[in-house]
């Protein structure tokens, strides 16, 4: 969000032109994007080792880090990109972003409402045994 409004409506158009004006542009507005990509990775890593520790089935953590995994790949590539000063690749980088953080958002989602619906599901079976 930060940086679509940096580009879109602070800047529009403008982009920095040299290496330094980017290594700048991207440790401020980008920066928090970094940070959030790094930490839904550590977050869904850590909950998916602690899965697999337990010996616990489930697709859900697994599919939330792939989405967390594309997600800091994309915001890579972003930097890569914009640090050799292409810019192009832009959009596609920052959409797969957000698709990536939709995926791990929606999987984490689903995973809440799987298991709130079997915590009401369990009273009933009892009643019925």
């Amino acid at each position: 969000m930060l940086d679509a409004v940096w580009h879109g409506l602070l800047n529009p158009g403008i982009e920095p032109t040299t290496t330094g004006q980017m290594i700048t542009h991207l440790s401020t507005v980008h920066l928090p994007l970094y940070i959030g990509a790094a930490s839904v990775v550590v977050s869904t890593s850590k909950a998916l080792l602690r899965q697999i520790s337990r010996f616990a089935p489930g697709i859900t953590l697994p599919i939330a880090f792939a989405g967390a995994v594309l997600s800091a790949a994309a915001e890579t590539w972003h930097a890569y990109s914009h640090l050799r000063l292409e810019t192009q690749s832009a959009p596609v980088a920052g959409s797969l972003s957000f698709i990536g953080f939709l995926v791990v958002v929606i999987a984490i989602s689903r995973s809440g409402w799987a298991r709130r619906h079997r915590a009401t599901d369990t009273p009933n079976e009892r009643r019925d045994t």
